[in-house]
C-alpha cells in the first residue's frame, strides 16, 4: 500500500512539474516581448545610447534574477552560487560551460551590466531582436566580432562567452570552438572561468521541455580564479596556432574541473 501510495505521489508530483515547466516556458516566452515593449516606450525619452544600453542590460539581469527564483518557487529547480564576488570586477572575459538551456540565464543574472556573445539567430528573431539589439549584445556570426569584443572589454564591460557554442552532452568531454580563444587572445590577458553543473541533467540540446527528470535538478554556479593567458599571446607564432593551443588548454582545464575523461 505504501509503495502504491509512493508511486501515485511521485506521478502526481511529476505531472505537476511538467505543468509548471510549461508555465515557466510561457513566462520566458513573453518576457522578451515585454522587455522589447518597455524599450520601445522609452525611445522618445532623451536617453543617451550608452544609458539605454545599460538600462536594457539591467532589465534583462533583473528579469533573469526573478525568473530563476520563480522556477525555484514552483519547485522546478534548486541552485547555489559560489565565489560570485569574483564576477564583480569590471572588464572581465567570463567563460562558462553550457550543460543546460538555463546556463545563460543563471550567469547573466549574476552580472548586472554584462555584455554577452549570443547566437546571431537572436538578432533575426522578432521576439528577441529588440532586447539583444538594445542591450548591445554581440552576435557570434558578426564579421566584426573580435573588434567589438575588444572594444567592450576596453570600455570596462564584463563579457560572457560560452566556448562550446552549444549545450554539452552529459558525461562526455567538452569540446570548445576556437572562437572563444580568438576573442581571449585579441581582447584580454586573463579569462574568468565559471563552472556550471546541473544534476540531474535537464533541458539538454534536442530535449523537449516536458521531458523533466525524475527529481528536481540542482544547479551550481561557481566562479573560478582568473587564468593568465599571457603565455599563449606569443607574437612570434601565428594567431591561429596560439588560438589552437589556448583552446586545447581551456578544454583540458574544464574537463579536469568537471571530472570528465578525454
Amino acid at each position: 500500500m505504501d509503495t502504491a501510495g509512493s508511486k501515485l505521489k511521485h506521478q502526481v508530483y511529476r505531472q505537476w512539474r511538467i505543468a509548471a515547466t510549461g508555465l515557466a516556458f510561457a513566462l520566458f516566452g513573453i518576457g522578451g516581448p515585454i522587455i522589447a515593449l518597455a524599450i520601445t516606450l522609452t525611445q522618445p525619452l532623451p536617453i543617451s545610447p550608452i544609458r539605454r544600453r545599460v538600462w536594457t542590460r539591467r532589465c534583462i539581469n533583473g528579469a533573469f534574477w526573478c525568473y530563476i527564483r520563480i522556477m525555484r518557487g514552483l519547485g522546478l529547480l534548486s541552485f547555489e552560487t559560489r565565489h560570485i564576488e569574483r564576477l564583480a570586477a569590471p572588464g572581465q572575459l567570463v567563460l562558462a560551460n553550457h550543460p543546460s538551456l538555463l546556463d545563460v540565464v543563471f550567469v547573466a543574472s549574476l552580472i548586472p551590466e554584462a555584455n554577452c556573445v549570443v547566437k546571431g539567430a537572436l538578432f533575426r528573431n522578432p521576439f528577441t531582436r529588440g532586447p539583444v539589439t538594445a542591450a548591445g549584445y554581440i552576435a557570434n556570426d558578426d564579421p566584426n566580432l573580435l573588434s567589438k569584443c575588444r572594444s567592450a572589454l576596453e570600455r570596462g564591460e564584463t563579457l560572457i562567452v560560452f566556448p562550446e557554442g552549444t549545450r554539452s552532452q552529459p558525461g562526455k568531454p567538452l569540446q570548445f570552438l576556437r572562437g572563444a580563444a580568438n576573442i581571449a587572445l585579441a581582447s584580454s590577458d586573463q579569462v574568468r572561468p565559471v563552472k556550471v553543473t546541473c544534476e540531474p541533467a535537464t533541458l539538454l540540446k534536442n530535449q523537449q521541455w516536458y521531458q523533466v527528470p525524475d527529481r528536481r535538478p540542482h544547479f551550481l554556479i561557481d566562479a573560478q580564479p582568473a587564468i593568465d593567458i599571457a603565455e599563449f599571446q606569443n607574437a612570434s607564432e601565428y594567431q591561429s596556432k596560439n588560438a589552437r593551443r589556448l583552446c586545447r588548454f581551456l578544454e583540458d582545464y574544464y574537463n579536469k574541473l568537471l571530472g570528465l575523461e578525454r
